[in-house]
């Protein structure tokens, strides 16, 4: 039975094949410093190493982006962004363009620097990539997708992700 071990934020989570019922299996618990971490363990071959690991620190200020193609399940290379900064009436001033990684991703999108408090918007050119890829659709439903968000504290790190398809997108608040 073979077995993949991640730890995750100090949790141990436990992935093996037969996971669901196939195999005997108990729960654990570890002591991390002072949490402890419950996870479900082999009878038949306990894991007895462990490291210790630390989370890097999380960039303070500034914006990125991760961009997934939800058709492919797989980060989405190539996608051009662009990002705006609205003002209290609605007008948009233009503050920088570039193109997701080989990840999806725009690691810095706004420095911590340009980073401050107000209303932003990033244009996705999804219509462009899955064009790229031949998976537009007949339809050719998504082209420009604009997200508009709000920065209520300049210093936080602002993620902002996407998961598209050709037909339809989502959004959240990422870390």
């Amino acid at each position: 039975m073979k077995k993949y071990v991640a730890s995750i934020a100090g949790a141990a989570v436990l992935s093996c094949a037969g996971f669901l019922g196939f195999g005997q299996l108990e729960q654990v618990q570890q002591n991390q410093g002072n949490d402890q971490v419950a996870h479900a363990a082999s009878n038949e071959s306990p894991v007895k190493d462990t490291k210790e690991t630390t989370t890097p620190a999380k960039p303070m200020g500034g914006l990125s982006t991760h961009v997934l193609d939800e058709v492919k399940g797989k980060p989405a290379p190539n996608v051009k962004v662009k990002v705006y900064r609205v003002n209290e009436e609605g007008k948009m001033k233009y503050l920088h363009t570039a193109k997701t990684d080989k990840e999806g991703r725009v690691g810095s999108l706004l420095t911590p620097k340009e980073m401050k408090q107000g209303t932003y918007e990033i244009h996705f050119f999804i219509g462009d990539y899955f064009d790229k890829q031949g998976s537009k659709g007949a339809d050719e439903f998504l082209d420009e997708v604009p997200l508009r968000f709000k920065v209520t504290d300049s210093k936080q790190h602002y993620h902002v992700p996407i998961v598209a398809a050709p037909g339809g997108y989502s959004t959240y608040h990422g870390s």
